[in-house]
């Protein structure tokens, strides 16, 4: 739920500075929708590296290269990120996030699981909203 609130954010402060631009920043819904994906991408991406266990706690503990699944994930999120900025490569980063959330739901599960509470389980209900936030701005 704290992506979701993040994207709504982003995409808010996406239409003050396109409005405070006079439209030459962040014209369209798609500019705002990909400015707020982009900035949550990225911020997750850093918390991979910058507070490692909390996101490796989400691995279940038999997986072998725990430290190297959850480096290379924030690794993607944020290289994804940063590439769905640019129109070239907005599509192939799109399809990336989308198969990265995929990869991730099974941790989702593990952690909704092992780990029962509010917070956990919402997380099984909103990676479908991400995704569809990835395709609406992104793919349509």
């Amino acid at each position: 739920m704290a992506f979701l609130i993040g994207l709504i954010v982003f995409f808010l402060i996406g239409l003050f500075i396109g409005a405070v631009s006079g439209g030459a920043w962040l014209l369209t819904l798609a500019d705002k929708g990909v400015f707020a994906l982009t900035m949550m991408f990225v911020l997750v991406g850093i918390s991979h590296f910058a507070k490692p266990e909390k996101l490796e706690a989400m691995i279940p503990a038999h997986w072998p290269y725990r430290r190297a699944m959850n480096y290379l994930s924030g690794a993607a999120e944020i290289i994804l990120g940063i590439l769905l900025l640019f129109p070239a490569t907005r599509m192939w980063a799109a399809y990336g996030l989308l198969l990265l959330l995929i990869a991730v739901f099974p941790a989702n599960i593990f952690v909704a699981r092992s780990k029962p509470n509010l917070y956990n389980i919402s997380r099984l209900f909103f990676q479908p909203v991400y995704m569809a936030w990835v395709w609406f701005f992104c793919l349509r």
